[in-house]
């Protein structure tokens, strides 16, 4: 009796997982400098970006210039653990949070990243920091809207 419950058991689990969500997303995270106008040194973006795995260190991205990083995701609850934060340092000043979240999968952050939730784009312009959201036009053409985030301000 007591095999049999086990066996059991043990088919419902195998049943259960198997209807379970898949657990892995592709992410795509792409940093981007658009600050123009002004001299070369001064339109430098400094950048040190991290996820809960990985540190990406530091790097400088000259005007025109964009980091792209392709990534998996953990998205099944109670497992949602891909969140990649960064801080950003201008010749205009430093995003007004230290650190910034860029990439999260909790719900409702992709969501700000437009229809296609797994792929983040942000955008440092002279006067600030933006979120590009992808969204798609009355004839189905994919555009983007910058939406403001931070603007740079000097901390000491």
């Amino acid at each position: 009796m007591a095999r049999s419950q086990g066996l059991l058991f043990f088919v419902a689990v195998v049943v259960a997982v198997s209807l379970l969500p898949v657990p892995t997303m592709a992410g795509r995270l792409e940093i981007r400098n658009e600050i123009e106008g002004v001299a070369v040194r001064k339109a430098k973006l400094s950048m040190r970006c991290w996820s809960n795995e990985d540190d990406l260190g530091w790097d400088v991205l000259k005007p025109l210039e964009s980091r792209l990083w392709k990534f998996t995701t953990m998205n099944m609850w109670p497992f949602q653990r891909t969140e990649f934060r960064c801080q950003f340092r201008s010749g205009f000043g430093t995003t007004s949070q230290e650190v910034m979240t860029v990439f999260s999968v909790r719900k409702g952050f992709r969501k700000e990243c437009g229809f296609e939730g797994d792929e983040c784009t942000w955008v440092a312009k002279r006067d600030g920091f933006y979120l590009r959201k992808a969204r798609r036009d009355k004839d189905d053409f994919k555009t983007f809207d910058d939406i403001l985030k931070s603007k740079w301000v000097w901390k000491w």
